[in-house]
């Protein structure tokens, strides 16, 4: 799982390894152990034929104990390489698959003999398609004689291709590719040329300080900082509550972008920051903000009413038209305003 092949698969989208992969995987290891540590033993052995005087030993392998610590190794590399673990096996019943196997479906066998840990392979595949209901999905296997059309290895078998239509995936988001080569010969390269050209414009727009970043400041300044946040999703004790200020820009990066025309570009924005948040309480209920776990200080008390500030961490969200022949900002919009690590939220 490493070289450029799986560098540009890794950019292009998320590698889901099934949970039965990754224990063939480690059982796989285990035998390889198994074997290469009888051979030792074995010619340890020998060798001390020839030793009769002075005979050499060497510590046996704790088989178990290797297959134990190469698992957590396996598992977190598949973390730490952006990869994904599907969940657990696929929920079939064993009636279905006997019943499977009796038909002679693919992924069985013509005799219906094996064919049982290629089917739960599949399984996992449908079973994420099913989830991911607005992703492609691309499944990568050279098990042509038991996934492949016999007449075109580079199609479904048709036993498949009918499990999607069961399912309702729409073969349209759903791809076969028979090697990670026609993967990324016929489809990755040029996802990641465009992935490698989107990332250069973003990077340019977000240098750009007079086109860019001085627009969206003072579009924080003018508009953002002083809105009420009702019908945002920002939690803090009390009513009226009013973005005062930004104390700090944590950073502000665009996450999305998408052609309007030739030279206009809609902009996804997100600026993490620390805010201030005023808002107001009775205080009646002024004992209530020492149950939250939050920066809150009484800043004011007037009138039975409390005026409170809270330090938090706040989110804002902007759309922006950008022109790429004036290098600007030319209109911007909020789109968002969140909180973030609000302990009481369910998000």
């Amino acid at each position: 799982m490493k070289g450029p092949s799986f560098e540009v698969a890794q950019r292009v989208g998320t590698i889901v390894l099934g949970q039965i992969v990754v224990d063939e995987v480690c059982n796989k290891y285990k035998e390889i152990l198994v074997e290469l540590a009888a051979k030792v033993n074995n010619t340890i052995q020998d060798l001390n034929k020839l030793l009769a005087d002075s005979p050499t030993s060497w510590n046996e392998i704790d088989v178990d104990d290797r297959c134990d610590k190469y698992k957590d190794f396996l598992e977190m590399f598949i973390i730490e390489s952006g990869m994904t673990v599907a969940e657990d096996y696929p929920e079939a019943k064993h009636k279905d698959i006997v019943q499977r196997a009796l038909q002679r479906k693919k992924p069985f066998k013509a005799d219906g003999s094996t064919g049982y840990r290629d089917y739960l392979v599949w399984l996992t595949c449908l079973e994420t398609a099913r989830r991911y209901t607005n992703e492609e999905i691309h499944f990568i296997s050279s098990n042509t004689r038991d996934f492949a059309d016999p007449n075109d290895k580079e199609k479904l078998h048709s036993d498949l291709l009918s499990d999607l239509a069961e399912w309702k995936i729409p073969d349209i988001r759903f791809y076969y590719w028979n090697s990670l080569k026609n993967f990324i010969d016929k489809y990755a390269k040029t996802k990641f040329d465009v992935i490698e050209a989107r990332e250069t414009l973003v990077a340019e727009i977000e240098k750009n300080e007079a086109g860019f970043l001085t627009p969206v400041q003072e579009y924080i300044k003018s508009k953002v900082i002083g809105c009420s946040l009702e019908g945002y999703d920002v939690f803090v004790p009390g009513d009226n509550e009013i973005l005062k200020e930004i104390q700090s820009d944590v950073g502000t990066q665009i996450d999305e972008v998408s052609e309007l025309d030739n030279d206009k570009l809609l902009l996804g924005i997100t600026i993490d920051s620390i805010g201030v948040v005023t808002s107001t309480l009775s205080i009646s209920d002024i004992k209530e903000i020492e149950e939250y776990d939050l920066d809150v200080e009484v800043v004011d008390r007037d009138n039975g009413a409390c005026k409170l500030e809270t330090t938090l961490g706040i989110q804002v969200k902007l759309r922006a038209v950008y022109s790429k022949n004036r290098k600007a900002v030319i209109s911007v919009e909020i789109d968002d305003i969140d909180d973030y690590d609000c302990p009481y939220c369910p998000y």
